[in-house]
């Protein structure tokens, strides 16, 4: 089945958008690991997991709306 522009950017950005907020994540946690703060170790734990969470969960939604485009799709051609 051929996707439509749109579709493509958008998993595009999907992609993108979770392998660059896993990045983001490992990187942001890691600084605040280093800085040594009071608390530190907690703080990074809780923004690592929550930048996972969030860029897989941002992920899962694009995909579904690529996949429900699908689904609309194949009901119009009648297939």
């Amino acid at each position: 089945m051929e996707r439509t522009f749109i579709e493509k950017i958008i998993l595009v950005i999907a992609w993108a958008g979770l392998v660059g907020g896993i990045l983001f994540s490992i990187l942001y946690s890691r600084g605040v690991f280093e800085s040594g703060a009071e608390m530190c170790f907690p703080r990074g734990v809780a923004y690592l997991v929550g930048g996972i969470v969030l860029s897989v969960g941002c992920w899962a939604i694009l995909l579904e709306l690529v996949a429900i485009s699908d689904r609309l799709r194949k009901i119009e051609d009648g297939k």
